[in-house]
């Protein structure tokens, strides 16, 4: 009976870990006018601190929890951008 109670309990917990993983969103920012990618962008998870900056090539990656739904893209001389993650994992 010990060892069927461990075994259900090790099997919650693999279980709980699966279902609490973040998802991954990577994508590239660049601008509209001619194209370029743009450095230095912040990117933010609406209502949370988690967020990052692209790279000096305008591409980002970041780590949000599965009930997330949507990112703030904000960067300076710029109007701040909402999108909606949905089901989707890459933003250019």
């Amino acid at each position: 009976m010990k060892k069927l109670v461990q075994s259900l309990f090790v099997l919650l917990l693999i279980a709980s870990s699966v279902l609490a993983q973040d998802r991954r969103i990577t994508g590239k920012v660049t601008a509209a006018e001619d194209g370029l990618p743009l450095p230095g962008v912040s990117v933010k998870v609406t209502g949370t601190n988690q967020g990052t900056q692209t790279d000096a090539n305008g591409n980002f990656t970041i780590s949000v929890a599965p009930n997330a739904k949507s990112l703030e893209v904000s960067y300076i001389g710029f109007e701040t951008q909402t999108l909606q993650i949905g089901t989707r994992n890459v933003f250019n």
